[in-house]
Parts: C-alpha cells; structure tokens; sequence
C-alpha cells in the first residue's frame, strides 16, 4: 500500500512508498535509461508514464485486473505531483464503480510501469491504447 505524506507549504508534490516486484526493479532502470532518465529522476520517469497511463481508456480495468504476489514486493520512494496525486485518486474511484473492486496508489503505480514495459518489449496485447508511435502498414 502507498503511504503518501502531506506536502510542505508550498510544495506541489507528496512524497511516497510504493510496492513493486523485485524483479521489476532492473526493468525499471533500463527503461529509464533508455528513456534517457538518470537514477535520480525515477520519480519523473514514474510521474510521465503514470499520466500517460491514465489517458488509456482501460486504465481502470487493466488496475482492477492487476495482481501481486504477496511478499514478493519491494518498497521505493517517489515522490509525485499533487496533479498525479489527484489523477490517481480520480482513477481508483472509477476502479471502484466501474469494476466493484478496491485497489491501493501502488496498483496504479504498477499497472502503469507494467504497461510500460510490456509496450516497450512488444508485448502489449492491446497497441491502440499504448500511445507509441504506430508504423505504417500497422492497422491496415
């Protein structure tokens, strides 16, 4: 679960813990780098494609499918802006309607480095909601 903390006045971000796999952890760093973010952003590269994650149409429902073995998790620190703070909030409430089932920050975290990755690899079975670049010949 992703224990958030009330920002400091005049601060626009709340910093967090959130749950990811162990073996998501390397993943993650190659993508960031990658992605041309250094280890000291990975609060900027988790903000980006968690916002980008949320523009999905299927956010809500890839979150509810979202599963985690117990203890096999590791706690990082992040800190996120108040809009993706709201964002995320806004998400779980429609996870809440629309599927009938209670997820915590730390799924929507997940869920969006996990579409992430499995974008990046080519794995993703569902390339319009992406958002990457579309080849031609692709669709056609």
């Amino acid at each position: 679960m992703a224990k958030f903390s009330l920002p400091k006045a005049g601060d626009n971000s709340a910093r967090s813990s959130i749950r990811v796999p162990k073996t998501m952890l390397a993943k993650i760093d190659e993508a960031m780098e990658q992605s041309g973010y250094n280890r000291k952003q990975r609060s900027k590269w988790i903000e980006d494609i968690t916002l980008s994650f949320l523009q999905r149409s299927d956010a809500p429902n890839l979150i509810a499918e979202e599963f985690i073995v117990p203890g096999s998790t590791e706690s990082i620190p992040v800190t996120l802006s108040n809009n993706l703070d709201n964002q995320i909030n806004a998400v779980l409430e429609r996870v809440q309607q629309e599927e009938a089932i209670r997820k915590d920050r730390s799924a929507v975290i997940r869920t969006a480095i996990t579409q992430n990755l499995l974008a990046r690899a080519g794995r993703q079975l569902s390339p319009k909601e992406t958002r990457l670049p579309v080849t031609m010949g692709e669709g056609d």
